[in-house]
């Protein structure tokens, strides 16, 4: 009798809340941070081209490694406008932000002078938001984390001498966690969800050199899509769970131009099928449900330069926009609030030695101020509404060290 309590409780309140979008950051591989990711799938300066475009990796002619160390840091407050029925009484406003501790790793090496190897530890997504217990949603949502780890082996094949195709495989293992639900009251336990999937994707990849100072590069990378097989618990009850959790579809064409020996200019368009996440199936034991999400397609554009300061030393900046994947508060939820994404790169690569070279980075990442207005239990006597204003913010940074055999 419990479980079949504990089941029916949880459909109810997972069907509010579970991440499923908008937890897109290329800031987590692609390492063109202080660009704000423009030009990333043009240029073959280092090893984290193996995760950024594979094609490129024909430029190297010796072996490379990279390393990252990095930290995120977001800044979300919820400011409530009006909540009602059984999200009254919380704060007024709710500070969400959390950190994150994110590293990477990344090998190229030439085997001959048609084809070379590459190889990726890194990411492409997670989430992380921690309202707290005083939130005035915190019988949807207290805290939530998603993470997402890629082995991502590529090859790369030199079809000219100034045009190049790539090839990766991708295993990308997930892990998701969240506190659902919670208050003083027996009536509602708080309730743990847990999960971890281990899914494959592939990537397609092409590179292109004009001259010396023009080249192009395009980037696909497959949707993956995850079955976060685990649990739903409370103190004295424990139930299956499945929660369909997709990554998706995405495809980037890069340009990168050398005006002169001082100024480089670089871009990149882009596009994330994210209208694949219409909704979100999530299974229990003998029961399942569908969350509505109405997502749709983003695109991005981003414009960068590169400023040699010095022989040794290199200004880099950057600007980004993406267009958001939903716009109306009534499909957004407090797992993943979204909007409009603006970013501004900045930071400086320095050469330490001919081997040796270390590139510093910050990112600021706005996220707009998208409104929540979730409703549950419509037309009856609980009928409650959860109504707010976000303004969230991210902060990228960290260093990057390269090295060539």
């Amino acid at each position: 009798m419990k479980t079949t309590k504990l089941s029916l409780l949880s459909l109810a309140l997972l069907t509010a809340n579970v991440s499923a979008g908008g937890y897109m950051f290329p800031e987590l591989g692609m390492m063109n941070i202080s660009t704000a990711g423009a030009g990333a799938q043009a240029i073959a300066e280092g090893a984290e081209t193996a995760f950024a475009n594979p094609a490129a990796m024909s430029e190297f002619n010796s072996t490379a490694i990279a390393f990252n160390l990095q930290g995120m840091v977001s800044d979300i407050k919820y400011t409530d406008t009006g909540s009602t029925g059984l999200f009254r009484g919380g704060e007024n406003s709710t500070q969400a932000g959390t950190t994150m501790p994110v590293s990477s790793f990344y090998f190229v090496h030439p085997i001959n002078d048609k084809w070379t190897a590459g190889l990726a530890f890194a990411s492409t997504g997670g989430s992380v938001i921690d309202y707290g217990p005083q939130f005035s949603g915190a019988l949807l949502l207290q805290d939530a984390q998603l993470l997402t780890v890629q082995f991502n082996p590529s090859i790369a094949y030199q079809v000219q001498d100034n045009f190049s195709v790539g090839l990766g495989l991708v295993t990308e293992y997930g892990l998701l966690n969240q506190t659902l639900a919670g208050s003083g009251s027996h009536l509602l336990p708080q309730i743990e969800a847990s999960g971890s999937s281990l899914e494959f994707g592939y990537t397609l990849s092409a590179f292109y050199k004009l001259d010396e100072n023009n080249q192009f590069g395009f980037a696909y990378r497959s949707q993956i899509e995850h079955d976060m097989d685990g649990h739903l618990k409370t103190r004295s009850s424990k139930v299956d769970s499945s929660v369909n959790i997709i990554m998706p579809a995405s495809a980037t064409l890069s340009g990168y131009h050398s005006l002169n020996d001082k100024i480089a200019t670089m871009w990149s368009l882009g596009w994330t099928d994210f209208s694949k996440i219409s909704d979100t199936s999530i299974s229990l034991t003998s029961r399942e449900a569908n969350i509505a999400r109405n997502w749709e397609d983003t695109f991005s554009a981003s414009m960068g330069m590169h400023y040699q300061l010095t022989e040794q030393w290199r200004l880099e900046s950057g600007v980004y926009y993406e267009t958001s994947p939903q716009d109306d508060p009534k499909f957004q939820y407090p797992d993943v609030p979204t909007g409009e994404i603006w970013k501004f790169g900045a930071g400086a690569s320095y050469d330490i030695n001919q081997q040796w070279r270390m590139q510093m980075y910050y990112e600021y990442y706005y996220g707009g101020t998208p409104s929540i207005e979730y409703s549950m239990f419509e037309g009856s006597a609980v009928e409650s509404t959860l109504k707010g204003d976000y303004d969230a913010k991210i902060h990228f940074f960290g260093v990057l060290f390269n090295y060539q055999f």
